[in-house]
C-alpha cells in the first residue's frame, strides 16, 4: 500500500461520496468505513472499493471499539475523518490517539449542534450554513473547531439540495484542512454561549401547523422535508398528505378564513391555501400512497374550495 494513503473515513451518507473520490484522487484514502446495515451507501462504497482498491470495512455496532482498535494500527495511520458516522466514538480509543479523530459536521457549530443540521437549518430559516470540521472529543459536536467554512441558504433550496452543495464543499476544503492539520493547528474552542443541540426530527417538527405557522415558515419545513421525508405532513379528511413543493403567492380574499383553508383549486390557478397572519402559498406538488402528484390533482380525491387540511 502506498504510505501516502494515510487518511480513513467513516461514513454513513451520501454527503461523503465527493470528499472519498478527491480524498482518493489526492492519493491520500486509505480505508472507507460503513455501518454494515446501510444498504444504499454500502453500494457506493462496495463498487468504489472495488474499482480503487482501497480497502472497505462494514461496522457492526457491538464490535465497534474493536474494529477501530484495528484501524488505529493502520501503518502511517495519519486522521480518521468521520462523515454523518452514527456511532460515539469510545473515549478511551481517543486517548490512545489524540489528534487523529475529526469530524465533518454539516452545519454551523455551536449554533447547529445535532443528528440533522442541514434540516434545522432550512426550518428555521437561516441565512447561511455550511461545515464545521472539529477534533472529536468525549461529548458530540463539542471538540475545538479547526475549519468552518458557510455557504449561503436560499429559500429555494430542499435538504436534499443542499445536502449536494454541503458535499461538494466537503471536498473543496481538502486542502486548506490538509495544511492547518500539518502545521498542528489545534482549532478554536466553541463559544457555549451560542450553542443549541437539536435532537432528531420527530413527527411533529415535520407536520404543518397551520394555526401558527405563515406561508414562509411553511415553505421552509417544506423544504426541509424534501425528499428525506417526501414532504411535511398534514391531512384532510383523514387523508394523509404530505407537501414536497410549494410558491408563494398572494389571493386577494373577500373575507378573512382560517389557517390550513383551500382557497382555490382548479387546473388553473393550482392548488392555493390559506396560512397564518394572512399569508397564502401555493401547493404545487405533494405526495398521498398513490403517488405523487400536482396539488391541484387532489380534486380526484373530493376535496373542495372553502375545505381545510388539519394539523395531525
Amino acid at each position: 500500500m502506498n504510505p501516502t494513503r494515510d487518511i480513513v473515513v467513516l461514513c454513513n451518507n451520501r454527503l461523503a461520496f465527493p470528499a472519498i473520490q478527491t480524498l482518493h484522487s489526492m492519493g491520500r484514502l486509505h480505508t472507507i468505513g460503513v455501518p454494515v446495515n446501510n444498504e444504499d451507501v454500502k453500494a457506493f462504497c462496495s463498487l468504489f472499493a472495488a474499482k480503487t482498491g482501497i480497502g472497505l470495512i462494514w461496522f457492526e455496532n457491538a464490535k465497534l471499539k474493536i474494529q477501530l482498535e484495528e484501524i488505529i494500527k493502520i501503518p502511517n495511520l495519519k486522521n480518521i475523518f468521520t462523515m454523518t458516522f452514527p456511532w460515539k466514538i469510545p473515549e478511551d480509543i481517543l486517548e490512545k490517539r489524540p489528534n487523529v479523530f475529526y469530524n465533518f459536521h454539516y452545519g454551523l457549530l455551536p449554533e447547529m449542534r445535532g443528528s440533522d443540521p442541514v434540516f434545522e437549518s432550512i426550518r428555521k430559516q437561516k441565512q447561511e450554513t455550511g461545515i464545521s470540521v472539529h477534533a472529536v472529543e468525549k461529548e458530540i459536536d463539542k471538540g475545538k473547531i479547526i475549519l468552518k467554512k458557510t455557504l449561503p441558504l436560499h429559500t429555494d433550496l430542499t435538504h436534499g439540495m443542499l445536502c449536494t452543495n454541503l458535499s461538494y464543499l466537503a471536498s473543496y476544503i481538502l486542502p486548506e484542512l490538509f495544511t492547518l492539520l500539518h502545521n498542528n493547528d489545534k482549532g478554536t474552542i466553541q463559544d457555549e454561549s451560542l450553542a443549541s443541540y437539536y435532537k432528531k426530527p420527530t413527527i411533529t417538527d415535520v407536520t404543518i401547523q397551520w394555526e401558527n405557522q405563515d406561508s414562509k415558515s411553511i415553505q421552509a419545513l417544506v423544504n426541509a422535508c424534501n425528499p428525506w421525508n417526501k414532504g411535511a405532513y398534514t391531512q384532510w379528511n383523514g387523508l394523509n398528505i404530505r407537501i414536497l413543493e410549494v410558491s408563494l403567492t398572494n389571493t386577494l380574499t373577500d373575507r378573512p378564513r382560517a389557517p390550513g383553508t383551500i382557497l382555490e383549486i382548479n387546473e388553473n390557478n393550482g392548488l392555493i391555501i390559506q396560512c397564518y397572519n394572512n399569508t397564502q402559498l401555493r401547493i404545487n406538488t405533494v405526495y398521498t400512497d398513490e403517488g405523487f402528484m400536482s396539488g391541484h390533482k387532489l380534486l380526484a380525491f373530493g376535496i373542495k374550495n372553502g375545505e381545510q387540511f388539519a394539523t395531525l
